[in-house]
């Protein structure tokens, strides 16, 4: 940055030198991400690395033609000559007659997610956590990964309709994972990630539980194929509902004929006990913040209540196109240079259920994890997941692990047999969720 210029002042100069030079409407985003990383692999401590990614993206309306560019330079005179290389592609581009306008001001809420003492964290406060879980698991536990990284993120964005807000926010993400040894070879791969707005890592909160869970699959069972009973962990809940749910509750795919919710506002789409938001202001989720990537402030916006469908996710461009308004749910992908609608963080309500209540079954499953999530159809809800670690339950209790079991079903069917929801949540990646127990699974053996 030039001397004294705030983020703020050098976006507001993008800004101002794009309607100077004719455009119709103009958007500057400031962004600087800043990661530091340290990982251990097969025992030891082997990567400590810091990323710094810092720029400024641009974004030029004229004639309802749209085009943006990115530079990584901060000074006045590289921010000049990027305004017109994107009015020259803009000028160069097709028009979008769908085009309305860039978004304007809105009522910013407080989310406290920025964390001093993350900030300042240094590589060796940093270490100590990944060196303390190495240190309580036992020998016959092998760790492949163990990982301790703290994300800053700084954000601007000023625009031509009077947009100008800036935030910040911190993140760390520490976790394991390891696999435990076997007389006839090893364990499936068991892992714990905890995602925190403020720094708190317990490496025992990690290591305990992955080496309890080891130490039950080693009580080996046998899976069969059925209807069954289904326990269905955050972590792989998270994995089969990004692939599914998720998306179709995107506006953008609903208008493009591309979710089976469209149209199905006011219907029943799921069990009353499941209740869904994305959630961009909740203080624990990893993408909450004050604004979007276009401006627009977030919000907690109510999808499913008990089991009726409410609404959609947006942005401002596919809200425009609809009538309706964004709820702060702009992404921009910087590797295709996009601006989609992305969820902030899906959180499902907490049911009433204890751990030993979902387990009191007489026969079913406790899934950990999934494989092959990624391979559902977004569009028709079908999914076929390896169950991988997964445990049988007889008469309550967790009897041992299972291999070679598969869940093959669809998920808006899966979310219409919910037989009870657990009481306490994991914060992940994309969301906050507690166990859920499903009936009438179909379950798939070799």
């Amino acid at each position: 940055m030039e001397g004294g210029d705030s983020m703020i002042d050098l976006c507001s100069y993008a800004v101002s030198v794009g309607e100077k030079s004719g455009a119709d409407e103009i958007e500057a985003v400031w962004v600087k991400d800043v990661s530091m990383r340290i990982e251990a692999e097969l025992g030891e401590i082997s990567k400590a690395a810091m990323t710094r990614n810092e720029g400024v993206r641009i974004q030029v309306i004229k004639d309802k033609a749209v085009s943006s560019v990115f530079t990584y330079q901060m000074d006045k005179g590289s921010l000049k000559k990027a305004v017109e290389k994107a009015l020259a592609a803009a000028a160069a581009s097709k028009k979008d007659e769908h085009w309305d306008s860039l978004p304007y001001p809105g009522k910013y809420p407080h989310v406290k997610v920025w964390d001093s003492a993350m900030a300042d964290a240094s590589s060796e406060d940093l270490m100590e956590p990944v060196a303390e879980m190495l240190r309580l698991v036992p020998d016959d536990i092998s760790v492949f990964l163990a990982l301790n990284e703290v994300y800053l993120r700084e954000k601007a964005c000023v625009n031509s309709n009077g947009i100008e807000h800036e935030d910040r926010g911190t993140l760390d993400v520490v976790g394991m994972a390891a696999v435990g040894r076997l007389e006839d070879g090893v364990t499936p791969a068991f892992e714990k990630v905890f995602f925190m707005r403020e720094y708190t890592p317990d490496p025992q909160k990690i290591a305990e539980p992955i080496i309890d869970e080891i130490n039950l699959f080693k009580r080996r069972e046998t899976a069969s194929s059925g209807r069954s009973q289904v326990i269905i962990s955050p972590q792989a809940l998270e994995a089969l509902l990004h692939f599914t749910l998720f998306t179709s509750v995107s506006g953008e795919n609903v208008i493009r004929g591309k979710s089976l919710l469209a149209g199905k506002e006011g219907e029943k789409v799921a069990s009353s006990q499941f209740t869904l938001h994305d959630n961009g202001i909740i203080p624990q989720g990893t993408a909450s913040r004050e604004m979007d990537d276009e401006g627009v402030p977030r919000q907690d916006t109510c999808l499913i209540e008990e089991g009726i469908l409410h609404g959609f996710i947006w942005n401002n461009y596919w809200a425009k196109r609809t009538g309706v308004s964004s709820t702060g749910n702009a992404y921009y992908d910087d590797q295709t240079d996009e601006l989609s609608i992305r969820e902030t963080t899906m959180v499902v309500t907490p049911g009433d259920y204890t751990k030993e209540e979902l387990l009191n079954v007489k026969d079913g499953y406790y899934v950990l994890s999934f494989q092959g999530a990624h391979g559902s159809n977004p569009e028709s809800g079908d999914f076929s997941v390896v169950c991988t670690p997964a445990y049988r339950i007889r008469n309550g209790e967790i009897a041992g692990g299972v291999v070679g079991m598969m869940l093959s079903d669809n998920v808006f069917s899966l979310l219409q047999k919910i037989d009870a929801v657990g009481c306490d949540v994991k914060v992940g990646e994309l969301s906050i969720l507690p166990c859920i127990r499903f009936t009438d699974v179909n379950v798939v053996t070799k």
